[in-house]
């Protein structure tokens, strides 16, 4: 298995009922792939460089995922098949890139001179 970030776009217009439909069938397809989904970020909408389907806006979203790489092909051909969805990345990373195993700590940081 080899880690992948994975990015999409989707529609700004879409209802939160309609994002939270799309993530239950696109978790369901992972788990039937066997893929593992480590993480997910909510990047929020923000401005297109260009108009994509006529929307100059997108609400972005990052997956970091382990799978095989057969399971890419078949989520590409999957997502192209939603219309929720604006564009999508797969991004492999590298073997030594793979990040922290764990969090780093909570900084906590002291009250500055000055500040009351």
């Amino acid at each position: 298995m080899r880690r992948y970030e994975n990015i999409l776009i989707v529609a700004p217009d879409c209802t939160k009922e309609d994002e939270e439909d799309l993530f239950r069938r696109i978790q369901a397809n992972m788990e039937k792939l066997g893929a593992e989904l480590l993480k997910t970020d909510d990047w929020g909408v923000r401005r297109l460089a260009y108009p994509i389907k006529k929307k100059d806006r997108g609400h972005y979203f990052f997956m970091l995922l382990n799978m095989e790489e057969s399971t890419v092909v078949t989520l590409d051909k999957f997502y192209r098949t939603m219309d929720l969805i604006l564009r999508h990345l797969f991004v492999v990373v590298d073997e030594k890139d793979k990040g922290l195993e764990k969090p780093p700590d909570q900084v906590v940081f002291d009250d500055l001179e000055g500040e009351a």
